[in-house]
């Protein structure tokens, strides 16, 4: 029959020595210098509640407590640890964690795993197997009634197995957790050291994250070492980010030295920053320290992961005092000690070099990108060298300002520059200047002076002409005269209403003749219905946009819609490689039309009319005068 051990007293309290009192004392206490003191001893109590406040209130993630129990196991030099978790959370699931540690005896669970607040470090810096040991607080324990109603240990050593269960529930009606003894079952067992941990009746409102998350969490925040963690039957191994990696080491003075490595990824991450491990183990989630990401282009903050550590703030020299720097919570460091703020501003400036290097770099890979691409590098390349020298400089500058700017839309804004550049006045003026006689020093410099004026504001100046064009339609648009206008031709002379780098595909001399036959026959009889205007990309010509517009009196119906679209797959017949976008421009669009609106967006047909036209052009061109803080 299996032996059975009471524990009262179980939450580790200890008798006080007893306090003696000053004469002086003795007078504040009784007002009189003559009578004598009388003492009452007293105790510290402790209410169940003490669960909640160091379990559910330190412990309250799934992650975050299997890493404190996981901890447990690597300080009992555990070489293996399997966690078994829940598909879903119902009355009957259950969390379960078992190692190969060394285990613990019942005189274990009773003095020591039942102690709160012990610090085991008391006992040694390292364990038996050498490892340093993580758990100081004495509350590591508790993790599981952060999830969990009740905790299950059975532990085994020396061929005698000891269990014990705490049930919180069990616990509701005391006063004081000493007022009821927990039983501590010991019986044979084959089994040579290790533990197991049960957590039953779990959180309804517990979130169970996937097993693979929780293995990359595991694998992320405990020591590096021969402890092999396996989740539902798989191991834990690195996540594999793809990027740059960089090792660093670095002296904080009067702090410590620091090692680790930074990765920049190629793309975006959930949780940026550095972590902090100490003893092996993370102690701070990744963190960017502060630094205003505003500041900053490409998102190049949420780029960088990795870790630093700083063994420091849980140096092994220090004794019982080591870890006095971690919160209680082992998930962050005490803010206001010298040292951590020391550490916490040194990172903050390591990043902020970091990043700016990543900026730098970024900067020079991004406009070399754009100064190469084929259809730039050819329009440069007709340019006169010193209108090739000065529009280059102008277009570097403007890219390293666009750090946040999406690629269409910088590429945008460097059309506008070449096309300045390009234009008849600009070279008028250049002509001018190379012309004047150089003894007349003020025409001379008056035509400089010009052209430093305009290659400041060209770009803006133009914009800003762009959307007081704009303008004056919205003011005929909105007024009588609003049936008069003719949409083909306003369109047809102001492409760029529509999109930048458009041009008429009348320069595709071949496509033009096959397209002219096909449709005399495709509309013969019907000339007054086939589309009226269509362009092509001025890059590579890989996109299309189709044109189809009706006069203003005329209401919009899917035979309309029909037609654009039977005209789109005729040039696809012909240019499968080209991307095309259709628009039907009208003023009013029957109701089967516009229920089908957003199915023939997706299938890139837009029905716009030219009241929104111009509103997106204004709103684009808005966008770029912002961009350029004007």
């Amino acid at each position: 029959m299996p032996d059975t051990i009471s524990v009262c007293g179980s939450m580790g309290t200890r008798v006080p020595e007893r306090y003696d009192m000053s004469d002086s004392d003795a007078t504040i206490a009784t007002g009189s210098a003559v009578a004598a003191p009388e003492l009452k001893p007293a105790f510290f109590r402790f209410s169940p509640r003490i669960l909640d406040h160091l379990g559910v209130a330190a412990y309250n993630s799934l992650q975050k407590c299997l890493s404190e129990l996981a901890a447990n196991a690597y300080d009992a030099d555990a070489t293996e640890l399997t966690i078994t978790l829940p598909d879903t959370i119902d009355e009957s699931a259950s969390i379960e964690l078992m190692d190969n540690g060394v285990g613990m005896s019942a005189e274990d669970i009773a003095g020591k795993f039942l102690f709160i607040g012990r610090n085991k470090r008391e006992e040694g810096q390292r364990s038996i197997g050498g490892r340093l040991i993580i758990g100081s607080k004495g509350i590591g324990k508790l993790a599981g009634f952060g999830v969990a109603a009740v905790v299950e240990v059975m532990s085994w050593r020396d061929g005698i197995l000891s269990t014990v269960t705490i049930d919180r529930d069990s616990l509701e009606d005391l006063e004081t957790l000493t007022e009821r003894p927990l039983n501590i079952l010991k019986s044979p067992t084959e089994l040579s050291h290790g533990t197991k941990i049960r957590l039953l009746k779990l959180n309804k409102d517990l979130h169970l994250p996937s097993a693979d998350s929780t293995r990359r969490h595991l694998y992320k925040t405990l020591p590096k070492s021969n402890l092999k963690v396996i989740v539902n039957d798989v191991e834990c191994t690195a996540e594999d980010i793809p990027g740059e990696k960089h090792a660093f080491s670095a002296a904080i003075e009067d702090v410590g030295d620091v090692t680790g490595f930074y990765i920049v990824a190629n793309a975006r991450q959930p949780y940026p920053g550095l972590a902090v491990r100490v003893r092996g183990r993370v102690v701070k989630e990744p963190s960017l320290f502060g630094v205003d990401t505003r500041a900053h282009g490409f998102f190049t903050a949420e780029k960088i992961v990795g870790e630093v550590s700083a063994e420091f703030l849980d140096a092994e020299d220090d004794g019982l005092h080591a870890g006095d720097l971690i919160n209680t919570t082992r998930d962050g460091f005490l803010e206001d000690s010298p040292i951590v703020k020391k550490f916490d501003e040194w990172a903050q400036e390591f990043l902020k070099k970091v990043i700016q290097g990543v900026d730098e770099s970024e900067t020079s890979r991004r406009t070399d990108a754009f100064l190469n691409r084929p259809a730039v590098r050819e329009r440069l390349d007709r340019m006169p060298a010193h209108i090739r020298s000065t529009a280059t400089k102008v277009v570097r500058g403007i890219l390293a300002k666009l750090k946040n700017v999406a690629e269409e839309e910088a590429a945008e804004l460097i059309e506008w520059v070449l096309r300045y550049y390009e234009s008849n006045v600009l070279r008028e003026l250049m002509r001018a200047i190379i012309a004047a006689d150089v003894t007349d020093a003020e025409k001379l410099g008056g035509l400089i002076r010009e052209w430093g004026l305009k290659q400041v504001n060209s770009v803006v100046d133009i914009i800003k002409t762009q959307i007081d064009i704009i303008e004056k339609l919205e003011q005929v648009l909105g007024s009588n005269k609003a049936l008069e206008i003719d949409v083909h031709a306003l369109i047809e002379s102001n492409l760029w209403l529509i999109r930048e780098g458009l041009e008429l595909w009348s320069s595709d001399k071949p496509l033009k003749r096959v397209l002219e036959d096909k449709i005399n026959e495709i509309y013969k009889g019907r000339e007054n219905i086939r589309p009226d205007l269509i362009c092509r990309s001025r890059n590579e010509g890989n996109e299309a946009v189709i044109m189809e517009f009706k006069r203003p009196k005329e209401t919009i119906v899917m035979t309309h819609v029909t037609q654009a679209l039977e005209y789109e797959a005729l040039i696809k017949k012909h240019r499968p490689n080209i991307s095309f976008t259709t628009f039907v421009v009208g003023r009013e669009y029957d109701s089967s039309v516009l229920a089908a609106r957003e199915k023939l967006q997706g299938a890139s047909l837009h029905l716009w009319s030219l009241q929104e036209i111009l509103q997106r052009a204004r709103m684009r061109f808005e966008e770029i005068l912002k961009i350029l803080g004007r």
